[in-house]
């Protein structure tokens, strides 16, 4: 057989990147490998985890927050993508991304009206919610960063050029010619500088539709909200606890800022989008998916619009690579970004305005974690807190030093010079990385979408030179013993001791572990708490069909909410919940215990981590972090610490807390 192969850089042409029919030297009979395709999802799964994340959009923007969109068929698509003129030129600004495999930044601008179509759609609108929103194919993170309304910034409305000093959400309307949404992508790009793929605008109405439509969303509520109808104010009545909200009232919870800040709502916001997700998945099942989605795309359809890099209509790959991360998110792996209040600066302007301001330190750090999200955290927050010990296991191996890792890469995806890259990230990171000769192409024998790391079985320490190498290439990677083909490859580069052949999925740039400094654990700082609670709960306990519990231990300082501080109620048909409210001294940081024999609670799915105290089982939820809920399990109820909105109770005292715990006596 007669081979023509030429010396490239990688799939450009064809499956070899020549346009020509080729093979690599084989020595004796031709055998074909060939890696088993991925199952392929069914459509109703692709619709479902793409949904998933326009939905997740949509509430966000309620909450003045968003997550996403996703658009059940060509036409929706077509329908949901932007026609009014301001939002249709903001789509020049955006970044072009190479490949749907790279991870991906949506700017979601969420505002109170759509007035119209055309070049006058926006005038007198307000944006009222800026997010950031980025999901990761190579490490199946979602993360948010959020923006205070009144965080005093620099407002760019073309160019580089700074226009004004204002709040950040002045942007979508003080800039001249109607250009709201180019400004305020332009502003929020000066602010980051962070390059942003998609920008998303909807409307509070949407928000409000949508969750009815779902027929509720449950979420919790830290404390009791009230402020009566007709006072010039937006209205709300809430009650402490966890239950299940309409549309307005979910509206009038994640918009609401008057007896706190601004800071706090963007922390009530991005709390809604995990609520919402949870519901998503139980309302758009299989068995309701028919009846229910039409509903929700008719109200999406003139509340929603989107514009992606290079204008264009979103395909069916950046669905299935963005959309679905959000509907099949692994626990601990949604991050909650925000600038620490306590680097905030309030003070009024000149013209009387009530703002904040941050360092650009703490904005650059807020960036920083939102861009390296650190999916090792909870496992190390948990070792840290409990203790953890580690599994008995083999003598653990020495890494091996990159000086004496040697290996040659070759395309197996689709986009031309992905060997050579991959070649210099390697060779930049220390790797001694082979060549082939100048005769022969840099290409696998087949087109792969994961990326595979050979190792040569005859030589020492290429199995573990192949398990080092394989984290750089993400989730979408595995280790394996070169074939006879690979082999042929590995004689023409000098025998490397591994070969990678990188697949589409891979997005151009190696997986580099980025691990999140924690917190130095400190002493709980807790006080008493049997007799600022057993006296309260001692006169209830005969409504409720399971054990009541008291805490031993309260956060040190706080008490009882003077506001429905202690509250019986049935959170759904046959159920029972008990919640305390604690107020901390400052007066708008509220932590809560809540009891209940609803054990299936949507909000108890996927905890981070669990552990053994006295022969009770806990569970952590965390984030960044932070314990956000330790619950304790038993058979007939769970019994749950929940932190401030902001999670400002040390971990110590969370822990301390829900340990404490014991039936009440009589």
């Amino acid at each position: 057989m007669r081979t023509t192969l030429k010396r490239g850089i990688g799939q450009a042409a064809g499956p070899n990147g020549n346009g020509h029919s080729a093979a690599p030297p084989l020595f004796g009979p031709i055998t074909r490998y060939r890696q088993p395709d991925p199952p392929r999802g069914s459509l109703i799964g692709l619709l479902l985890r793409g949904f998933g994340w326009l939905v997740l959009a949509v509430a966000v923007l309620g909450a003045g927050a968003a997550g996403g969109l996703y658009l059940y068929t060509h036409e929706s698509v077509a329908a949901l993508k932007a026609k009014d003129k301001p939002t249709v030129e903001a789509g020049s600004k955006l970044q072009v991304l190479k490949s749907p495999s790279q991870p991906a930044i949506a700017l979601i601008a969420g505002y109170d009206h759509r007035a119209g179509t055309g070049t006058k759609s926006l005038v007198g609108s307000n944006s009222d919610t800026l997010m950031l929103v980025r999901a990761d194919p190579t490490n199946h993170t979602l993360s948010l960063l959020s923006f205070p309304r009144d965080l005093y910034v620099n407002i760019y409305c073309h160019g580089d050029v700074v226009y004004t000093q204002s709040r950040i959400n002045s942007a979508w309307s003080i800039c001249p010619g109607n250009n709201g949404p180019s400004a305020t992508l332009n502003t929020v790009e000066h602010l980051t500088h962070l390059p942003i793929n998609y920008l998303i605008t909807l409307d509070f109405h949407a928000f409000k539709q949508l969750v009815n439509q779902l027929h509720g969303v449950y979420l919790n509520v830290d404390r009791r909200y009230f402020i009566a109808p007709h006072t010039g104010t937006s209205a709300i009545n809430l009650h402490p606890g966890y239950q299940k909200l309409d549309g307005g009232q979910a509206l009038s919870y994640v918009r609401f800022r008057h007896f706190d800040s601004d800071i706090y709502r963007t922390g009530r916001q991005q709390l809604f989008i995990e609520a919402l997700k949870s519901r998503l998945r139980t309302q758009l099942s299989l068995s309701k998916l028919p009846l229910e989605l039409p509903k929700l795309i008719h109200v999406l359809k003139n509340n929603l619009e989107y514009v992606k890099a290079g204008g264009g209509q979103v395909s069916l790959s950046e669905l299935e690579s963005y959309l679905g991360i959000a509907y099949h998110l692994p626990p601990g792996h949604l991050f909650r970004n925000q600038i620490p209040i306590q680097d905030f600066h309030y003070f009024v302007t000149a013209g009387g305005a009530d703002v904040e301001s941050a360092p650009a330190g703490a904005i650059a750090a807020a960036v920083h974690n939102f861009l390296k999200p650190d999916i090792t955290e909870p496992k190390r927050l948990s070792a840290q807190l409990l203790g953890h010990r580690k599994k008995p296991s083999t003598k653990k191996k020495h890494p091996l030093p990159k000086s004496h890792v040697s290996v040659l890469v070759l395309n197996a995806g689709h986009v031309a010079g992905e060997a050579s890259n991959t070649t210099y990230l390697l060779t930049q990171r220390g790797y001694v990385t082979k060549t082939l000769p100048p005769t022969v192409a840099a290409n696998a024998p087949t087109v792969e979408r994961d990326t595979t790391v050979y190792y040569d079985p005859v030589q020492p320490n290429a199995k573990q030179a192949a398990q080092q190498l394989r984290p750089l290439f993400g989730p979408h990677s595995h280790v394996a013993q070169m074939t006879t083909a690979i082999a042929a490859y590995a004689k023409e580069a000098g025998n490397p001791l591994t070969i990678v052949t990188v697949g589409s999925s891979f997005g151009g740039k190696l997986v580099v572990p980025h691990r999140v400094k924690l917190p130095p654990p400190t002493p709980a700082q807790v006080s008493p708490g049997l007799s600022a609670t057993a006296p309260r709960l001692r006169g209830l306990a005969h409504r409720v069909h399971f054990p009541v519990y008291a805490p031993h231990r309260i956060a040190q300082y706080s008490q009882l909410s003077s506001q429905e501080g202690v509250r019986v109620f049935k959170p759904v048909k046959h159920r029972h919940e008990v919640v305390l409210s604690f107020v901390l001294p400052s007066g708008n940081q509220y932590w809560q215990i809540e009891e209940t024999d609803w054990t299936s609670a949507p909000i108890l799915a996927n905890p981070t981590d669990q552990f053994v105290y006295h022969h009770r089982k806990f569970l952590l939820y965390t984030t960044g972090g932070a314990i956000q809920m330790v619950v304790l399990r038993t058979p007939k109820a769970s019994y749950w610490v929940v932190n401030t909105i902001l999670n400002q109770l040390s971990n110590s005292s969370m822990l301390a807390i829900a340990k404490s715990l014991a039936p009440l006596g009589r």
